[in-house]
């Protein structure tokens, strides 16, 4: 249990929030086997509620996922709707909770002792809308790339997906979108985007912003939504001290499709949030490049394999 002080917008008074207050939806599509290190990881830190959403998997795993719901009356199942994209099972997960705050996990992240507590404390110390998102680890320790990122733009997406930002250190130009790089912050630091591999909003944000954008099918929906809690004169804040390992690409998922959609995510952002007549001229003059850099490192991996 963590007792917070909040901020402006919520009145001048101590609050305190407990685990039990935090509802996990969990959009799972034929994942992997961390899946259940990832659940465990939520039972041991006393979430109220875990909901996972069956986007699609064997029925061996479907089975021992309602055995996990008579085991522990905090797990509940929501199935049935067929594989309707992350974007929407996130939604339909967020529909069916009871807590005051919601975290979106991915079924591939398992949470490390105190990182729900780090989240919360850091949600609570900021002003309505929030979203936080905590630091991203891959097995190995080291931080992965995308739980801590810049501003996306079309110029900062072709930066990072050509290999442009390798000249960083030349000039400011081609700066990296991705900040797993530099010199972690000493506590929680507002930043253009966090992941959705795991992120936390108070509930009543999270439908006043409205909710995740259900046209991306899978990947940049985050980056939707931070940049519109921010637009909503909110911040995305990055939590060094909520650790979180993220296994990745553990679903059975085909990568062309998996990119191409990708792709096209980018493409509707990048035209969503154009301002001017200008930034919609740069959007449709670098997509094509965008889509064909990231389709052609998709062919590239698929021969490696």
């Amino acid at each position: 249990m963590y007792s917070c002080r909040t901020s402006a917008g919520k009145g001048d008074t101590d609050v305190t929030v407990a685990n039990s207050s935090v509802s996990v939806v969990i959009v799972t599509y034929f994942t992997g086997p961390s899946f259940w290190q990832c659940l465990d990881s939520c039972l041991n830190s006393d979430v109220g509620q875990i909901i996972i959403v069956n986007n699609g998997n064997r029925p061996e795993k479907l089975t021992k996922m309602r055995a996990k719901t008579k085991q522990d009356s905090r797990v509940n199942l929501l199935d049935g709707h067929g594989n309707v994209g992350f974007s929407r099972g996130c939604n339909l997960g967020a529909s069916q909770a009871s807590g005051e705050v919601l975290m979106f996990l991915n079924p591939d992240a398992v949470l490390h002792p105190e990182a729900l507590g780090h989240l919360l404390a850091a949600l609570e110390a900021q002003s309505s809308p929030c979203v936080v998102g905590g630091r991203l680890l891959n097995e190995d320790g080291t931080e992965q790339r995308g739980a801590r990122r810049g501003k996306l733009t079309p110029w900062s997406a072709l930066v990072a997906m050509s290999g442009l930002a390798r000249l960083e250190r030349f000039s400011p130009l081609f700066e990296d979108m991705h900040w797993e790089r530099r010199p972690l912050p000493d506590g929680p630091q507002s930043v253009p985007a966090v992941s959705g591999a795991c992120m936390m909003f108070h509930k009543a944000d999270f439908i006043k912003i409205g909710r995740f954008d259900e046209r991306y099918f899978l990947h940049v929906e985050d980056l939707d939504i931070c940049r519109r809690t921010i637009r909503a004169g909110g911040k995305a804040i990055f939590v060094p001290a909520a650790e979180i390992t993220h296994f990745g690409s553990t679903s059975r998922a085909n990568i062309f499709v998996v990119n191409w959609t990708k792709a096209t995510g980018l493409v509707r952002y990048f035209y969503r949030f154009s301002g001017s007549l200008l930034e919609r001229m740069i959007a449709a003059l670098l997509s094509p490049f965008i889509v064909s850099a990231i389709m052609i490192r998709t062919i590239a991996l698929a021969f490696r394999r």
